[in-house]
């Protein structure tokens, strides 16, 4: 199809935010913030993942 959420790079590095979430909810406390759990969990999608993702839905 046109669009596909299969082949958006964002639904795919949500996706192993997600997991990685689901895996270690034991690093979010309450004391830290939300802030500072969310940085925690987007820091681990890095620029090679990026690529990746890029490349998978065809944009290069």
């Amino acid at each position: 199809p046109p669009y596909s959420p299969d082949s958006n790079p964002i639904e795919e590095a949500f996706s192993k935010i997600k997991a990685w979430i689901h895996w270690n909810s034991d690093v979010f406390t309450s004391d830290d913030g939300l802030i500072y759990d969310m940085l925690e969990a987007l820091s681990i999608v890095n620029a090679d993942d990026a690529k990746g993702y890029i490349q998978h839905a065809g944009y290069f």
